[in-house]
């Protein structure tokens, strides 16, 4: 029973002696505590994207709460985007040779920069896409198009090519946060 014991003990002091020296922080340099998001630039014709993208990526860097988010004057880092390209391409026909399916991709130029010592943190490229129908109401069309698991549930509705793109840039916004986290 003491061996028991013993070893259960120093199995914890072990435990607590690994977790004192974790930091959530990682290799992130000590004074990078905010980040400010900078204005989207948006080289494409489709003028939505910029403010799906804008409200994406804030509310997901508000969610994750790893950095405080800030203006750029008083943040130490700053995450600037340029949507470089938007695309359509069809992925599935009827026999009859009629689009039955469209794919939407966003593509992304990201950089995330330390304010404080004027360096990149990273920069990439991102990209996604969503599905869409040729026409009709996605909220109906027994489609997963958001490939969350559910179909045509209530976060399944409107345009289906605004949907789709929503969902593109949702998917880049999750790669981009996910880059931000595991730079750390």
């Amino acid at each position: 029973m003491g061996l028991k014991r013993n070893s259960l003990l120093l199995g914890l002091v072990l435990l607590l002696a690994g977790c004192g020296i974790y930091s959530f922080r990682g290799n992130l340099p000590p004074h990078i505590n905010s980040i400010a998001v900078a204005p989207i630039v948006n080289q494409t014709s489709e003028f939505t994207a910029t403010e799906i993208a804008s409200d994406i990526v804030a509310s997901m860097l508000i969610d994750e709460n790893v950095l405080r988010v800030t203006s750029e004057d008083r943040a130490t880092s700053s995450l600037q985007m340029t949507i470089t390209r938007i695309t359509d391409r069809p992925v599935t026909y009827t026999v009859e040779e009629t689009v039955e399916e469209w794919q939407i991709e966003i593509t992304s130029q990201v950089v995330w920069y330390d304010l404080t010592r004027n360096r990149a943190l990273f920069e990439k490229t991102f990209s996604g896409t969503g599905q869409y129908p040729p026409g009709g109401d996605i909220g109906s069309d027994n489609v997963d198009n958001d490939r969350d698991g559910k179909v045509d549930e209530e976060d399944e509705f409107g345009d289906p090519r605004q949907f789709a793109l929503r969902t593109a840039i949702q998917k880049v916004s999750e790669d981009i946060i996910n880059e931000v986290v595991s730079t750390w």
